[in-house]
């Protein structure tokens, strides 16, 4: 909430004794108030049980006056005779005389007259119910919506023959006379009930203060109540002087303990403020030097404070010096390297920045035989060569053989011809520990600032890479051969989600055996629609699935589809040879083969697994056993592609293999007496003298067809056959074929 000490150190002290200076001055109104309420409320009492007194009062005069009259012979004379006229004339004399507000004559049949007024009338019949229980029925009744205080009294002629009721109305100058009689000025006022008997009382107002004194009601007549309102800003308006004395008082002595504990807190905060502006200094990398002028604790902090400053300006200057220091070679690291780009992107000479990475090649195989000692130094001495003022801007290792360099150059041409002559100038050999080291080099180069992603140095280490697979000295960034990474991932996620959505599927391709002359095995091939991207070729999304990882999941989906369809074409009657294609990667995966083994179960004779010659180079002892371990559950082995990479004689012999399939690229340029007819015609023959059988991919047409049964290819497989497709059209085929096998049919069947 605050941000400087001084402030929170003033709030704190201040605000603490404040508040007690107003926790007191707020007793001291309370108990003022408390002392005030409670005489109001003793007034108020004393004003209610005068008016209880005076209601007893008048109350009995009433009914002594209704006693008198009730007795008086000729009154009663003139009501047992029914004169009304007598009666009423009777009552208002009386009325008058006595200064009553209301006089009435109930008959005991009911029926009333009023003084002055002759004529009769119905009785209320909750009035002549209380008379009729309680000849002498008195209390507050309501005429004509004003309230009365009334008394009745029974008129015997010797028996009853009525009752006489006076009533006093209670009026604003009764209730303002009542108010006179108090020593405080009180508001009085009477409320009645409603018929059911509930008050409607104003509520108590929040600066007031209230008594209530309950007035019985006529017989079954609501009753009332007496509210006495006494404001409380009058029951505290002679103590105000000496509150407000008490306000000022507290006020001024709280102003007072701001000031006294700002200068105090201002005098213990300005040497901490001095050691926060240090601190900021040190921070941000400024030298912090100031004098200390005090010797108590404070002073002795900043004499340390200013010790640790001294030597942690030390240590980072050294701890910079190695995070951009490569610690085995002492030659600029990457962070360096990317730093001085960093600086490069602000020129504006005119030239364009090119970020080159240089590379030794076979650095491992140097490093295998002269030590990883002797490797540094060469790689410091060759970083050493490659520095030239003038020409190389700034160095940095970027890689275990690479080095990074800046060059300006006004265009690719002018930077690849000064790389060129970099190369020719620094290939001379290197003396490492008195012996001569010969080194190749190679270059890939990168504008920086054309493109946002991967960044420059990623770039040339990119270009450096791609200029070692096309086996060139040096190459320009390609970015179309790089492609894009984060839509490769993408597209991977996608193809995790077509495995269930259904848009990712198998295909299958008839395998025609040529002396059955009939269809007796299947190729599982991946199929994938994209909602978005429409068909994606199988070579794309399936190396991309080798890259990331995710071609272990791939593969064991198209096993478990296919261990299912295989079976459904089964019970439709064709027990056909199931042919999986599985990548090199997982040759080497035991955990794989043993879950794929399990998976097929005991159809592991009906099933063959495709690999390529290159599935074997990279750890051949492993991938030999590990091919050995299917072809002992049963899993048939066949050689996929073969011809179309290095093909070796040597691993074609090792490989316990069944099959040998040849690739399309030689059977779709097959003609009578061409070279590729001899090769294939060879290719069958080897096959056969070491116990394979041999399939002839990418079969087109008739002739074609013919003449590899001629050359004694065993099974052939092609569009001319059959294109791959789903399962059920594959089942339509096959029982399509299932009637007339041969050539003819599958003719028909196409």
């Amino acid at each position: 909430m605050f941000r400087k000490l001084k402030t929170k150190l003033t709030v704190a002290y201040g605000g603490l004794l404040g508040l007690i200076l107003i926790a007191v001055a707020g007793a001291v109104y309370l108990s003022v108030q408390h002392t005030a309420k409670e005489n109001v409320r003793a007034e108020l009492k004393a004003t209610a049980s005068v008016y209880e007194r005076l209601w007893q009062i008048n109350q009995q005069q009433l009914a002594d006056n209704a006693d008198i009259m009730a007795r008086d012979f000729g009154f009663r004379e003139a009501v047992a005779t029914q004169d009304a006229e007598t009666v009423a004339s009777a009552l208002d004399n009386l009325r008058n005389r006595l200064g009553l507000s209301r006089a009435f004559l109930v008959f005991e049949d009911g029926s009333g007259l009023e003084a002055g007024n002759s004529a009769t009338f119905d009785t209320p019949a909750i009035v002549l119910a209380a008379v009729r229980t309680n000849n002498y029925a008195s209390g507050l009744i309501p005429i004509s919506g004003i309230q009365y205080q009334a008394v009745a009294a029974p008129i015997m002629a010797p028996v009853r023959v009525g009752w006489v009721i006076f009533a006093t109305e209670l009026d604003a100058a009764e209730l303002h006379e009542l108010e006179s009689l108090s020593p405080i000025s009180l508001k009085a006022s009477i409320v009645a009930a409603d018929p059911d008997g509930n008050f409607s009382i104003p509520e108590n107002p929040v600066h007031a203060i209230s008594a209530r004194t309950p007035l019985e009601g006529f017989g079954e007549l609501p009753a009332g109540v007496l509210l006495l309102d006494y404001p409380i800003s009058a029951a505290m308006a002679p103590f105000k002087p000496m509150l407000f004395a008490i306000a000022a008082l507290s006020l001024a002595g709280l102003l007072a303990l701001f000031v006294c504990s700002w200068f105090i807190s201002k005098s213990l905060t300005l040497p901490i403020t001095r050691l926060d502006r240090a601190t900021r200094q040190l921070a941000s990398g400024v030298p912090v030097d100031f004098e200390v002028e005090s010797i108590d604790e404070i002073g002795r902090l900043a004499e340390s404070f200013l010790q640790m400053a001294h030597e942690i300006e030390t240590r980072e200057r050294s701890i910079v010096k190695m995070s951009l220091t490569d610690s085995e070679t002492l030659l600029p690291n990457r962070r360096a390297l990317q730093q001085a780009i960093d600086q490069l992107k602000v020129r504006d000479d005119g030239d364009s920045e090119f970020c080159v990475a240089i590379g030794i090649d076979r650095l491992t195989h140097i490093s295998t035989a002269i030590g990883q000692s002797a490797t540094n130094e060469l790689l410091a001495k060759f970083g050493a060569r490659l520095e030239r003022p003038g020409v190389i801007h700034s160095i940095g290792l970027v890689g275990a053989d690479m080095i990074g360099v800046l060059i300006s150059a006004s265009d690719g041409g002018a930077v690849a011809e000064q790389v060129s002559d970099l190369l020719h100038a620094a290939s001379d050999p290197i003396l490492v520990a008195g012996e001569k080291i010969d080194i190749t080099l190679s270059a890939g180069i990168c504008q920086i600032g054309l493109h946002d992603v991967p960044g420059p140095v990623d770039e040339a280490i990119v270009a450096l890479q791609q200029a070692r697979v096309q086996r060139r000295r040096l190459l320009i960034f390609d970015a179309e051969a790089y492609g894009d990474p984060g839509g490769t991932l993408s597209l991977m996620s996608d193809m995790v989600a077509g495995l269930s959505d259904g848009s990712v599927f198998l295909a299958y391709q008839p395998k025609y055996n040529c002396r059955q002359q009939a269809v007796r095995g299947v190729e599982a091939l991946l199929r994938w629609n994209h909602p978005i991207r429409g068909s994606v070729t199988p070579d794309r999304f399936v190396e991309y699935a080798e890259e990331t990882g995710h071609i272990r999941p791939l593969t064991q989906w198209v096993i478990t589809q296919s261990v299912s369809d295989r079976e459904r074409l089964r019970l439709a009657g064709h027990d056909l040879k199931m042919s999986v294609n599985i990548s090199g990667r997982l040759l080497g995966d035991p955990d794989f083969l043993d879950w794929a083994i399990k998976e097929i179960g005991e159809a592991c004779d009906r099933f063959c697994f495709e690999v390529t010659e290159t599935a074997v180079i990279d750890d051949p002892e492993t991938a030999l056993a590990n091919i050995q371990r299917l072809r002992s559950a049963g899993v048939e082995i066949s050689i996929d592609d073969y011809g179309s990479g290095l093909s070796s004689l040597s691993y074609l012999k090792q490989i316990p293999a069944q099959e040998l399939k040849i690739d399309k690229s030689f059977v779709l340029s097959l003609q009578n007496g061409s070279s590729d007819a001899l090769l294939i015609k060879s290719t069958i023959d080897l096959a056969h003298s070491l116990g394979m059988s041999v399939t002839a991919e990418g079969v087109e047409t008739e002739e074609v067809l013919r003449l590899l049964q001629v050359m004694g290819a065993d099974v052939v497989q092609g569009y001319y056959i059959g294109r791959p497709q789903t399962r059920d059209r594959t089942l339509a085929l096959l029982n399509t074929l299932s009637g007339s096998p041969g050539l003819e049919a599958i003719g028909r069947g196409r």
